[in-house]
C-alpha cells in the first residue's frame, strides 16, 4: 500500500524507459510495414508465416501454438490465418489425433514468398542496426532480455 506522496514518484528514467520501448515498438512496426508491403505482407503476416515455416514445419502447427507465440487473441490469429489463406500461402487442416485442432502449415508459394521477402528483411534489420557497435548491440540486447525475463515474472505472480 502507498502510504506517501514519494510513492507515487516516479523513480528516475522508469518512464522515459518504457514510453521508449513502447515508441520503439511503434517505429519499428511502421519501418517493416513499408518493407513488406512491396511482398503484400504486414509485420504480423510475416511473422505467422515465418512461425508456420519453421516452427511448424511437415507437421504444421496448431493456431492456439501461433495465437500464444504472437501474443495474439484466438479471435485474431483465426483472421490473420483467414488472410493467408485467401492468399494462398498457408492453408488449414484438422489434426488427425484431435478433429478439434486446426493445424496451420505453409504452401509452396508461401514458402517462395517468405524466400524473396527474406532478403529485404535482412538489409532493414542490418540498415536499422548499422549505427551501432557490436558491443551496444549485445549489451542493448541483454537488457532486453532481462526487462523480458522481470516483466514476465510480474505477469506470472498477478495471475
Amino acid at each position: 500500500m502507498l502510504k506517501s506522496k514519494k510513492d507515487y514518484q516516479i523513480k528516475r528514467y522508469n518512464d522515459s524507459i518504457v514510453y521508449s520501448i513502447g515508441r520503439l515498438y511503434i517505429f519499428l512496426n511502421q519501418y517493416f510495414t513499408e518493407i513488406y508491403k512491396e511482398f503484400g505482407l504486414n509485420p504480423a503476416q510475416f511473422n505467422l508465416l515465418m512461425l508456420i515455416k519453421h516452427f511448424g514445419g511437415e507437421k504444421g502447427v496448431s493456431q492456439i501454438e501461433l495465437g500464444d507465440k504472437l501474443f495474439v487473441s484466438a479471435a485474431n490469429i483465426t483472421k490473420l490465418i483467414d488472410r493467408l489463406e485467401k492468399k494462398g500461402v498457408a492453408r488449414r487442416f484438422s489434426s488427425k489425433k484431435d478433429r478439434r485442432i486446426n493445424l496451420i502449415k505453409i504452401t509452396e508459394k508461401g514458402s517462395k514468398l517468405l524466400d524473396k521477402v527474406w532478403e529485404k528483411h535482412v538489409q532493414a534489420l542490418n540498415n536499422i542496426l548499422e549505427g551501432f557497435s557490436e558491443v551496444e548491440k549485445k549489451e542493448f540486447n541483454e537488457f532486453l532480455e532481462r526487462f523480458k525475463k522481470e516483466m514476465r515474472k510480474k505477469l506470472d505472480k498477478d495471475e
